[in-house]
């Protein structure tokens, strides 16, 4: 999955900002995502929520997660605040 991701972003950008274009909704902080792969070191979690201590600074990998329905962990797929529309 990760290595698809960064391939995309590399090479096939224009699928991932249509993507973005249809992607509606706000990150819950779940911090599902950011466990995904690795427990990533930067995740904290504050007053029930998991928060990021690098969010300004954060890889673009991060902050465009998820970029389309196929770029969903399936284990986040129930969890994540963000959902995709039909372009129409």
């Amino acid at each position: 999955m990760q290595v698809k991701r960064r391939y995309l972003m590399l090479l096939k950008k224009q699928v991932v900002e249509d993507g973005l274009r249809r992607r509606r909704g706000d990150c819950l902080g779940c911090g599902a995502c950011c466990k995904s792969s690795f427990p990533c070191p930067f995740l904290y979690e504050k007053d029930g929520m998991f928060l990021c201590r690098i969010h300004e600074t954060k890889p673009d990998v991060c902050k465009i997660y998820p970029f389309n329905e196929e770029d969903m962990f399936p284990h986040t797929r129930d969890k994540c605040g963000y959902y995709f529309v039909d372009e129409g």
